[in-house]
């Protein structure tokens, strides 16, 4: 049957207005922003559309990325290559980001290169830096050689800058001529040098900051937070000097989140950080508490380790608890349950240790309200141990939705096994009726390469970081 006359006049200026081109309709500012947000490449690939588009590129805010753009060329970026991006472009810069391993200086000194990039006007009111000199791992006794300084370019984008990541680099021990940067949110110190007082000058230069990240630094043993705008502190607890840092949480009334990213050395774990936290009224998420960890203070309540030696202060502000300790068991679980009253999600990694049952459990159950409505159990082994383990939370969190099992690795995962487990566990029995008990297999959850990305410290929409738990394990 043969289509109306009128239907085909509809349907073909329908497919001639799908060819339009309505973006080139928008104005030079709203392009210009659009592109700016593109990846180097693509964003310099608009240039070949038209004239008018060759003009959008060279005036939008230019985005630099050179880690980007030699993994999308699979080699290095030529310092020559840079320095012709950048003459080519009117400015201003909205994002510089660089990595030492992925440029070619031709045995330039890279301070000197990177500080005459940072100079040129293309870059000018710059609002995101990010450059790395590259890691600063100790190889046996010899001293590390001092890393290159802060570029002093870096300051003329004092004004502008919103994100900030220094890495690989010095920081002056003068106490005068700080940074200050009134606008910034975002900070990163990786493999940096910086002594104490410098560390606390510069985040009292930030009257703004939301997010931090203190990765594997040297020069300064402890950290003092006083900010009234921090939402969020990650911190990687290892020193190239050997110190052993402390974390102070001395008046933080807006943070919601203190991430601890695992460290080890081989298979030697060393207690290298102390965490005190005086006053964190909001604090939500905290984790993993691992082998890293020296020293915890919660108010006045503190533990050793994973061994509570005194409890006086109870923080109820705290809804999301990751564990991690070699020494785990359902004494030192409960410990934590008692300084975290309020808990809503529990993730932990299992070992090995006895569980066995006893009367301070019982006692516990009977003056404590569990609130726990997710549990997640990583490296679970379903024998007697881990059986009784995870039993506690069956029979006794009344409220519980989800309890997700993780078994170990090598474990295969049958019809059978979860059906002995289930009987095992007394899931019948279950304290929530609606609760729901998932025996996951090792490798079938995403996010379980071992590797968890410290990004995340600044990711401020992530309501629950440990999501992808299997990723926080060492």
């Amino acid at each position: 049957m043969e289509m109306p006359a009128s239907s085909k006049r509809k349907r073909s200026l329908s497919e001639e207005e799908d060819l339009v081109d309505r973006i080139s309709g928008l104005p030079d500012d709203v392009l210009g922003d659009i592109v700016s947000l593109l990846p180097t490449m693509d964003g310099a690939r608009t240039q070949i559309l038209s004239s008018r588009w060759r003009h959008i590129w060279r005036s939008a805010p230019l985005n630099l990325d050179l880690v980007d753009l030699a993994e999308e060329k699979y080699q290095c970026v030529s310092a020559g290559e840079t320095s012709r991006i950048l003459s080519a472009h009117q400015g201003p810069g909205r994002r510089f980001r660089t990595e030492l391993q992925y440029l070619d200086l031709h045995s330039r000194r890279p301070a000197a290169v990177l500080n005459g990039w940072l100079r040129s006007p293309a870059l000018d009111n710059l609002q995101e830096l990010e450059f790395h000199y590259g890691y600063r791992f100790p190889r046996g006794f010899r001293p590390l050689p001092p890393p290159p300084r802060l570029p002093a370019s870096v300051r003329r984008f004092s004004s502008t800058l919103r994100v900030a990541s220094f890495a690989g680099c010095r920081f002056s021990k003068k106490k005068t001529g700080a940074l200050h940067l009134p606008v910034l949110k975002q900070l990163s110190l990786v493999h940096a040098t910086i002594s104490e007082s410098s560390l606390d000058a510069l985040l009292a230069g930030c009257p703004v900051l939301q997010s931090l990240l203190l990765s594997y630094n040297s020069g300064y043993s402890r950290v003092r937070i006083v900010s009234r705008t921090l939402i969020s502190i990650g911190v990687f607890p290892a020193s190239p000097d050997g110190r052993r840092q402390h974390l102070i949480l001395e008046d933080a009334p807006c943070l919601e989140r203190l991430l601890i990213f695992p460290y080890s050395t081989g298979y030697t774990y060393i207690k290298i950080m102390d965490i005190s936290i005086i006053s964190a009224p909001k604090l939500d998420v905290l984790g993993p508490l691992n082998y890293d960890l020296s020293r915890l203070e919660v108010g006045t309540t503190v533990f050793e380790g994973p061994r509570l030696v005194s409890f006086t202060t109870v923080a109820r502000s705290v809804k999301i608890l990751a564990l991690q300790n070699e020494q785990i068991s359902l004494d030192v679980v409960i410990n934590f349950m008692k300084c975290f009253p309020c808990l809503v999600k529990l993730y932990i990694k299992m070992a090995g240790s006895t569980n066995g049952w006893s009367r301070e459990y019982h006692n516990f159950v009977r003056t404590h309200d569990i609130r726990l409505k997710k549990v997640v159990l990583l490296n679970y082994q379903g024998n007697k141990d881990h059986v009784n383990f995870a039993k506690f939370f069956v029979l006794n969190a009344k409220v519980l939705e989800s309890m997700v099992l993780e078994l170990e690795k090598g474990i295969t995962l049958s019809t059978e096994w979860i059906e002995r487990q289930h009987k095992r566990l007394h899931t019948k029995n279950r304290a929530s009726r609606g609760a729901e008990f998932d025996f996951v297999d090792h490798d079938s959850l995403s996010g379980l390469s071992g590797y968890v990305n410290e990004a995340q410290t600044h990711d401020l929409s992530m309501a629950d970081p440990f999501v992808e738990f299997g990723a926080w394990s060492i």
